[in-house]
């Protein structure tokens, strides 16, 4: 059983020709009769599951073409009579090229043999009706100039609106000579008046016999005449059947109802409506299409592509809608009404399977629109998107490598007060250290005097002097060298550790590292202590080589003399002990200032550390920025980072005068350029107790800048949008952004939407999307209806006493496509006419909305 679901893809084969062809004839079965005859191309036609045929003869048909024609019909396959004459102009390589004729199939079979006595054949030295023509004659000479057969077409009134026009071709061009302006006129005249063009060409290498045949005639011939010529037309691809065995091979699939009206619909629609390949066009899951939708046991069929529900005020398109998404567990909101026997409500799959847990995309009325106005709502389909694309990772990557800066700069920062703290803590001794050299020498020169009035010879004082100096250096290295010795032996390393472990999500590999890090620990730390080990050795062969000097010096006569003389005399003894005391001042004073210098200079390294690692957030935000961009055509989602609230943040400075605003103002400007300023900022007053301190600490443990997602379509950012640009883009972004091919449910959305952006951006829009996932839309609109060449629509009506439905059903619908049109008187108002003439009559504006669809290509 063929269901009605409007415009859908079937088999068409209109250059097919009659088993009575007059010329070629190859349709030959031995002592076959007729009814055998007849009954075998039936079945071929059938088993090659072709549904329409363009029955083919030259220049006249026969009653036995008409006979065919009848049979073919009754056993449920559509017959177009197709007339095939040659024109009397030359194509490219100077032949009479090949026109036909396709009448509506309801057209009376006496209108059609009236013209073919009408129609006279130029056959050299006379005329002759159509009709007429001999085998001979229509093999050898007959032909008619194009002028004299559109003429005769045109003047017919009984055939008007109720034939095609095409010319056949085997490539772009072919139909006229380069070298001949007269028939370049003619033909340009004939592209104007001509509606299709026919085919006939290899569309299959694997079966393909011509060893010259490149195999893409037909591919290339279809690219020319959409794209290329300036007369858009439809190019249909025909078997040009003279036998059997040539059933089957070539033809095209035409989505339209079978219907002479469908036909048409190619010249509106001249790619969407044709597919050249091999296999249905198709979406490819069949698990992700509604089959159809059963109320009460009463059908209502889906096409894969869009299904759109029209109808007057509470007609019940909402309901309709409502209900499906109801019964898929979407959330429906108690203001949407639905059905109210959902029990008897039930969706089939198109794989066979009534289901109710499958997904769908419910879009409900207004819903762009509130969207669009509702930030948070915004940013959760943002981050919907964003992790689909996995750029989720690249987000917590970021965050992660934040979380390091800002752990690493607390650290830092905890070294950096340390190191304050300490220089802070430092005492400088109360003698000044100028003084005390003054001080020191003066002893000193006393000190040498007294040696010089004694019984030392000079060489025995030079000697004990030096003695005494050398002894004492090689006892400051002792100390140094212990005191080294003793910081050595406090040294300690951390161990190494694998950083963001919590993000490895199988244990086998976090156990691998764990066990490769283990290993790394045990020989560093065997490495560490012996590298500790042999630095103390070192040290203590130093401190041994210095005490022995030491004990040298000791025992040598002159300072042993010396230190004797030194002993008895009281005035030596208290310089001694002046020298000694002063000397330890002065070293006081020279550790001071090293410890001093040595504070400020790692303090000034740690500054430059601090700064350089809260530079890295600069970096950071560089390389988000430059790996996060998702974008689909026009449309484009990217990342953009902005500074948060400084005053915010700083309401702790005081703010009066200038310098809290010229500090905020600076860091606006360039925060870069300021940031090693900070430990500097002696000028701010500060509230509340705080301090340059708090004010460092603070700084360098914020980032001060979060990011924010930009929408940018056709240039346009979504913040400068109009409302309903805005709510278009959310559509997009619900439906274009995201990888899933389920089916898609949309009420009414040029609500949100204005007329230009409906008929300019909605359209073109929902008729990309319909190629690759289900719509199912309520609307209100013709140009979503009509100008999306939309495959099934769906009429809805509300029983009332003046239109009526049968059995005074509450609700009932009636679905097909554009090109179903008729009217005819029926109690029942949905019985009462076409699909076309009930979206002229519900759809304000519909009849325009045909009018500029069939305009588009300047149709004759």
């Amino acid at each position: 059983m063929d269901n009605n679901r409007g415009s859908q893809f079937r088999k068409w084969d209109l250059h097919l020709h009659s088993l009575d062809t007059i010329l070629n004839n190859n349709y030959n079965i031995t002592n076959a009769t007729s009814d055998e005859l007849f009954l075998e191309l039936l079945n071929t036609i059938k088993e090659s599951n072709i549904e329409v045929v363009g029955l083919t003869n030259y220049f006249r048909f026969t009653d036995k073409d008409f006979q065919l024609k009848t049979y073919l019909e009754k056993n449920g396959i559509v017959v177009f009579m197709n007339l095939e004459v040659r024109l009397s102009n030359i194509n490219k390589v100077d032949e009479l090229f090949d026109y036909h004729i396709i009448f509506n199939d309801r057209l009376d079979e006496q209108l059609i043999k009236n013209l073919l006595g009408e129609l006279k054949a130029d056959i050299g030295n006379e005329e002759k009706a159509f009709n007429l023509l001999t085998k001979t004659e229509i093999e050898k000479q007959a032909n008619i100039s194009f002028d004299t057969l559109i003429k005769a077409l045109r003047q017919n009134p009984s055939l008007k609106n109720k034939y095609l026009t095409g010319f056949l071709t085997r490539g772009h061009g072919s139909a006229t000579s380069d070298s001949d302006s007269r028939n370049l006129a003619v033909y340009e005249k004939i592209c104007i008046n001509t509606d299709f063009i026919i085919h006939s060409s290899c569309n299959d290498p694997l079966t393909c016999v011509d060893p010259k045949c490149k195999h893409n005639n037909l591919e290339n011939d279809r690219d020319y005449w959409l794209n290329k010529s300036k007369y858009v037309r439809p190019l249909l691809q025909s078997s040009d059947a003279h036998s059997f065995n040539q059933i089957g091979k070539k033809f095209s699939w035409i989505k339209a109802e079978k219907t002479f009206q469908g036909l048409k619909q190619i010249l509106f629609e001249p790619e969407d409506r044709i597919s050249l390949t091999i296999e249905k066009p198709q979406l490819e899951k069949v698990e992700l299409v509604i089959d159809h939708i059963s109320i009460s046991e009463k059908n209502i069929y889906l096409s894969e592509n869009l299904n759109a529900i029209i109808g007057g005020r509470s007609n019940g398109k909402s309901t309709l809608l409502n209900s499906i998404a109801k019964k898929l567990n979407k959330n429906v909101s108690d203001q949407n009404f639905v059905f109210n026997n959902m029990n008897e409500f039930k969706i089939f799959w198109k794989d066979g399977n009534e289901s109710y847990d499958r997904q769908v995309e419910y879009i409900p009325q207004e819903y762009m629109f509130k969207l669009a106005n509702n930030e948070n709502e915004l940013n959760i389909l943002v981050n919907k998107i964003i992790r689909s694309r996995n750029l989720d990772k690249k987000l917590e990557e970021y965050d992660d490598e934040c979380k390091t800066i800002r752990a690493d700069i607390q650290l830092l920062l905890t070294e950096y007060f340390s190191k304050i703290e300490k220089l802070e803590n430092l005492v400088k001794p109360d003698e000044e250290k100028e003084t005390t050299l003054t001080r020191l020498e003066e002893y000193r020169e006393k000190h040498l005097s007294i040696l010089s009035e004694s019984d030392f010879n000079t060489e025995e004082k030079n000697v004990f002097q030096q003695k005494k100096a050398e002894k004492e250096k090689f006892e400051k290295n002792i100390q140094e060298y212990e005191l080294q010795k003793n910081l050595v032996s406090k040294l300690g390393i951390q161990s190494a550790s694998l950083k963001y472990q919590e993000n490895l999500i199988d244990e086998s590999i976090l156990r691998e590292f764990s066990e490769f890090f283990e290993k790394v620990n045990k020989e560093l730390q065997d490495n560490f202590k012996e590298k500790q080990k042999n630095i103390n050795s070192t040290l203590d062969s130093q401190i041994y080589n210095a005490k022995n000097e030491v004990v040298k010096i000791e025992k040598n006569n002159a300072y042993i003399k010396g230190i004797k003389f030194l002993k008895t005399n009281t005035e030596l003894i208290k310089l001694e002990e002046l020298i000694q005391s002063e000397t330890q001042i002065l070293q006081l004073i020279e550790d001071f200032e090293h410890q001093k210098d040595t504070l400020e200079k790692e303090i000034e390294e740690s500054r430059i550390t601090i700064i350089d690692r809260y530079s890295m957030y600069k970096s950071a935000r560089e390389k988000l920025e430059s790996k996060f961009k998702i974008s689909e055509i026009d449309l484009e989602i990217s990342l953009k980072f902005k500074m948060i609230n400084l005053y915010d943040e700083f309401a702790y400075i005081n703010g009066q005068g200038n310098l809290k605003n010229n500090f905020i103002e600076s860091l606006t400007v360039d925060f870069d350029a300021i940031i090693s300023s900070i430990f500097n900022q002696t000028d701010l007053r500060f509230n509340n107790n705080k301090t340059i301190r708090n004010l460092i600490e603070h700084f360098f443990s914020t980032h001060f800048y979060d990011y924010d997602f930009r929408i940018v379509y056709q240039d346009d950012e979504f913040k400068q949008m109009s409302p309903g640009k805005k709510a278009f883009v959310i559509l997009k972004l619900i439906l274009e952004f995201s990888d899933s091919k389920i089916p898609v449910l949309i009420d009414q959305p040029e609500d949100s939407l204005d007329n230009r952006a409906i008929y300019n951006e909605l359209t073109k829009y929902i008729k990309d999307t319909k190629k690759q996932r289900q719509i199912i839309i309520v609307t209100h609109n013709p140009n979503v209806v009509v100008g999306s060449d939309c495959e099934n629509i769906i009429i809805a009506n509300q029983h009332s006493n003046i239109y009526k439905n049968k059995n005074n059903e509450k609700f009932a619908y009636v679905n097909g496509g554009l090109e179903n049109s008729f009217t005819r008187k029926s109690d029942y108002i949905l019985d009462s006419q076409g699909i076309r003439e009930h979206i002229f009559e519900i759809l304000e504006g519909g009849k325009d909305a045909f009018e500029k669809r069939e305009k588009k290509y300047n149709v004759k």
